[in-house]
């Protein structure tokens, strides 16, 4: 199955604060996004595995990172994705095989890692 991306609000890529690139963007989890159906029928929320996806998918089409990762570290779940959330997505370009991410709903952070790539 083929990555589907959220319908961002706005995207930018920009360079951080340590010279770093890095991605930003805004999106709202709609409702009918496929990867709802059946994570959990009567609450869904957005797994853990559809925002990885997107971050290796978003990393690899910016910046040509391979599409497998060789494995993550730190990563947290602080708390659930829900349907109609208004999410704020930033990946960072650490090294030539890592990026780091943060999904939070302003200050409130929702979930974050570190993937290295193979």
């Amino acid at each position: 199955m083929q990555t589907q991306l959220p319908k961002f609000i706005h995207f930018s890529e920009s360079m951080s604060e340590n010279d770093k690139p890095r991605l930003c963007g805004q999106f709202r989890l709609e409702s009918n996004c496929i990867y709802l159906q059946g994570h959990f029928p009567s609450a869904p929320i957005l797994p853990g595995v559809a925002q990885l996806d997107w971050v290796v998918e978003l990393a690899a089409q910016y910046w040509s990172t391979p599409t497998s990762i060789q494995r993550i570290e730190v990563l947290k779940f602080n708390d659930m994705i829900l349907p109609e959330a208004t999410v704020d997505l930033f990946i960072e370009r650490k090294r030539e095989d890592c990026v780091t991410f943060k999904y939070s709903d302003g200050n409130k952070a929702l979930s974050s890692g570190r993937l290295v790539f193979n």
